[in-house]
């Protein structure tokens, strides 16, 4: 219990500090913090996944609205 407030406190503290609050970040650091995704392929999957939602806000905000960050 306490690995897992600490990391979403951890985490959000950074978020915050740099200005880009993002709740998913939070969930994403509790299920690696509970032990929920251990194994290398799940931890894989999830790096994966999130590599993928990354690059298609990208590019719906770069390619398809114009707008960059």
């Amino acid at each position: 219990m306490v690995a897992g407030t600490l990391s979403v406190a951890i985490t959000t503290l950074v978020l915050t500090l740099l200005k880009t609050p993002h709740p998913p970040a939070g969930a994403t650091t509790l299920i690696v913090s509970l032990g929920i995704l251990a194994q290398p392929p799940q931890l894989l999957a999830m790096a994966g996944a999130i590599v993928l939602v990354t690059l298609a806000g990208w590019a719906l905000n770069t390619l398809l609205l114009g707008r960059e960050r």
